[in-house]
């Protein structure tokens, strides 16, 4: 496994991408050690910085109740981060598991869970990569380099200091808060913490994520099948199982909202003045019930869908109107939205309220 450093991906796209993944592991032989894993782990962040980090891989790959499966925190991925962010506090270093062979597929030994002693050249490279050159000219022939420990580091708090209450505010708020950022900090650690994440979610559990193999459960992958293989009728004619539908509502919101003519986003999407009242008007919004509604009434069009997504938070995103008056309407609507929903998946409801003040007087 090779932490990298990648550009900003929807998280629909993300899934779908590392589904078809391959885990590598590196290296063989017999020259390796224990690494404790877990509560022993190799550890660098503070408990506040890894309670932020916690909060923001959950945003990469919510788990349930919001989805139907795990996601990165039961996986464990924080920890993963904070276990490689700490990997030179344990020697050999938890960088490299062995191999050929863990357990899962009829191995008597689990040689993953050893990992290897790195030579003079790959401790180096990984010390520049984690550590960062930090001022020594032998490390800077190329220019300084930052390690992923102070991108981290500096990153979580600025998050934590342009968000004030960050891991407390809802999945959507969250959502809205790290992909509005325009902290060049919050974005570099972003970006990093969504390679970290995917990996340590989709890779050997050794890693110290994928606990359990939850991440590979939620994308229908069994895990490693060697040295006991496949039989012929399992190449031939493999079982097929159709996953639960993953669904991102708030995103499908996002996405609409990209599109020209986008109204002006409130201050906490830039890091002036965050609060959270500002973007609660769209929580009922934020449902994949209401995002079915929207996609039925616009018949498999994105342009319709952006300018029917748009025409109801443009008050909400413009701060126009009383408030009250905009939640009874959105709440009226999201209603109307379930209804149509329902309805095309053969589940009748009743007729919701055509007056948003009767909404929001029997609320």
């Amino acid at each position: 496994m090779r932490p990298t450093v990648a550009a900003p991906v929807s998280r629909r796209a993300a899934l779908a991408g590392a589904a078809t993944s391959a885990v590598v592991v590196w290296g063989a032989g017999a020259a390796a050690a224990a690494v404790p894993t877990g509560a022993q782990r190799a550890r660098y962040l503070t408990s506040s910085r890894l309670a932020v980090l916690r909060a923001v891989v959950d945003r990469v790959v919510p788990g349930q109740p919001e989805d139907t499966v795990a996601g990165a925190v039961a996986a464990g991925c924080h920890e993963a981060i904070d276990a490689l962010l700490g990997a030179f506090t344990v020697d050999p270093p938890r960088i490299y598991a062995g191999g050929p062979f863990s357990d899962r597929g009829g191995s008597r030994v689990n040689h993953f869970a050893k990992f290897l002693p790195l030579d003079r050249y790959e401790e180096r490279a990984w010390k520049l990569r984690i550590l960062g050159s930090r001022g020594h000219r032998d490390l800077e022939r190329n220019g300084p380099v930052t390690g992923m420990q102070q991108v981290y580091r500096t990153g979580l708090d600025a998050l934590a200091a342009s968000v004030p209450g960050f891991t407390l505010l809802p999945g959507p708020l969250r959502d809205l808060a790290l992909q509005g950022s325009q902290n060049a900090a919050v974005t570099a650690m972003f970006d990093l913490a969504v390679a970290h994440t995917l990996e340590f979610m989709y890779g050997a559990p050794e890693y110290g994520g994928n606990k359990d193999g939850v991440g590979w459960h939620a994308v229908g992958f069994e895990g490693d099948r060697q040295p006991r293989g496949y039989t012929r009728a399992e190449v031939t004619a493999p079982k097929t199982e159709l996953l639960p539908l993953v669904d991102a509502p708030l995103e499908d919101l996002l996405d609409a909202l990209g599109l020209p003519a986008l109204p002006p986003l409130p201050p906490v999407l830039t890091g002036a003045a965050p609060t959270a009242a500002v973007l609660s008007p769209l929580l009922p919004l934020a449902s994949s019930e209401v995002m079915a509604g929207l996609h039925a009434r616009a018949a498999g069009s994105h342009r319709e869908l952006a300018e029917q997504v748009r025409d109801l938070v443009a008050p909400v995103l413009s701060s126009s109107g009383a408030r009250g008056e905009t939640m009874a309407r959105l709440h009226a609507e999201a209603d109307r939205l379930v209804c149509e929903a329902r309805s095309r998946t053969g589940r009748q409801s009743a007729a919701p309220p055509s007056d948003p003040a009767e909404s929001e007087g029997a609320r």
